[in-house]
């Protein structure tokens, strides 16, 4: 390995090394901080990582543009809550079976919108997730206004909710799993395949990519991260509510997506930290916070249009261009002397 790390360059180096020092702060983070609600938030960080995730398969890979995906987030975190609460399945079991409804439900979805472009597309999505939300209310089980207390996530006999450190631990490891998967279906056959019907669908098509198969197979996978990071989120919290998934909400994820970098591995990770973040920081400005948001996204569509990951890669070229042109001084220094 340390003979494979030579061989990159220096940017790659400083990639790859930025990274894990990364993963080891996040690592030991818990044996640092101690108060619950910071180790809840870090957690939820991890689902807001996973849904902006899939919105990225969707938005960054495809092309397609959604505002409606809080909807998939409601339906994975309803099925979950009610599978665990009446049929006694164990609470993780719920939330995979919570995230294959949801890409089932987002291929329904998906196959009448694939000929949809643009705003058209934005419209069906936007309906798509009023109805949803006009579905909950609606379904008096569910006790929509009031809410239901959810399950514990239990894993191994271990009850997550009991320590939020767990939950944290539980959120990293996930978060991992989602962005190595996402990281090897850009790379795959059926990646390739959506990065090219995002670029143009008449040339793919020209190609033999079969691009409506591939546009509803993105609308199903980023249906089923959704799906599941809503399923976490109501059992993580300990309560669902039909509040909690109003259509509005859906512009928190693009917003994500949009901060990090689009069709990045990296991207809704900076993106979910980032909005996060503004939300702690603009929790005593209710009024001002969605002025600030509209400021902030123009701001970054007009100077860092591929978003936070755009900006550190170019940092990152910037510092290798100087350690290589140190490095190159000392070596022309050195051989002069010799």
């Amino acid at each position: 390995m340390l003979t494979k790390f030579k061989t990159y360059t220096t940017q790659e180096k400083i990639s790859r090394c930025s990274i894990l020092a990364v993963a080891v702060v996040l690592l030991l983070l818990p044996l640092f901080i101690t108060n619950s609600y910071r180790l809840y938030f870090f957690s939820m960080i991890g689902v807001y990582i996973i849904a902006a995730s899939g919105l990225d398969v969707l938005v960054g890979m495809s092309g397609q543009m959604s505002f409606g995906h809080i909807a998939f987030l409601a339906y994975g975190g309803y099925i979950s809550v009610l599978l665990s609460n009446y049929t006694g399945i164990p609470v993780m079991l719920c939330m995979i079976i919570a995230a294959f409804a949801s890409a089932g439900i987002g291929m329904l979805i998906a196959v009448p919108c694939a000929k949809l472009r643009a705003q058209f597309l934005v419209l069906a999505t936007i309906a798509f997730a009023f109805f949803t939300y006009q579905l909950i209310c609606n379904l008096h089980f569910l006790n929509p206004y009031r809410g239901m207390y959810t399950q514990h996530l239990m894993l191994f006999g271990l009850d997550l909710n009991s320590d939020y450190r767990y939950t944290y631990y539980f959120s990293f490891a996930l978060v991992v799993i989602v962005l190595v998967l996402k990281s090897l279906l850009s790379r795959s056959k059926a990646g390739r395949a959506m990065m090219a019907v995002r670029d143009n669908s008449r040339s793919a098509d020209g190609m033999g990519i079969n691009v409506r198969h591939y546009k509803v197979l993105a609308f199903a996978i980023s249906a089923f991260l959704c799906g599941f990071a809503g399923a976490y989120m109501a059992h993580l919290t300990g309560f669902i509510v039909s509040d909690s998934f109003v259509q509005p909400l859906s512009f928190n994820f693009v917003l994500m997506i949009i901060f990090g970098g689009t069709n990045t591995v990296f991207g809704p990770v900076i993106g979910a930290f980032m909005y996060q973040l503004l939300n702690e920081l603009l929790a005593s400005a209710q009024a001002w916070r969605s002025v600030l948001y509209g400021v902030i996204v123009l701001v970054f569509i007009a100077f860092l249009p591929g978003g936070c990951v755009a900006g550190l890669r170019r940092a990152g070229r910037g510092l290798a261009k100087l350690i290589d042109k140190n490095q190159a001084g000392k070596e022309t220094a050195r051989n002069d002397k010799s």
